[in-house]
């Protein structure tokens, strides 16, 4: 696939991403730093630094949209979160993360970077407006 292949896709999993209601777990502050920028609206918890038990026991709602990194410290932790949201029954939702690692890892490897890597190639507006 070429490049504006693989942005268009993206782009069509940020909006379906959208019309999700789960929340969403990612690695940490810059992370949903970036999603909020993307227009994602969900509840998004960052899991730095955090106990897996503490995090899973505080979240409320049955479906869990794991985002974390594509690299191999961001999938280690992505199979620890899918294997134990669904031992506490919650159901992890994986699609999202699957997908984007399939047409960015070439490009990018952290959540954080998703929305300066469409932005610098004007496919989105600058969102950026949020002062962190």
């Amino acid at each position: 696939m070429t490049l504006q292949e693989d942005l268009e896709k993206v782009l069509d999993i940020l909006n379906r991403l959208k019309g999700e209601e789960g929340v969403i777990i990612v690695e940490g502050q810059k992370d949903i730093e970036s999603l909020v920028n993307l227009g994602i609206k969900n509840r998004i918890i960052n899991v730095s630094q955090r106990n897996i038990f503490d995090v899973i026991d505080g979240i409320k709602e049955k479906e869990v949209i794991v985002l974390t990194d594509f690299d191999k410290n961001g999938s280690s932790l992505f199979k620890k979160y899918v294997k134990e949201l669904n031992s506490s029954g919650k159901k992890a939702i994986t699609l999202y993360y699957k997908e984007l690692k399939k047409y960015l890892k070439k490009y990018i490897v952290g959540i954080e970077q998703i929305y300066p890597f469409l932005q610098k190639r004007d496919l989105i507006e600058d969102n950026s407006e949020y002062d962190w």
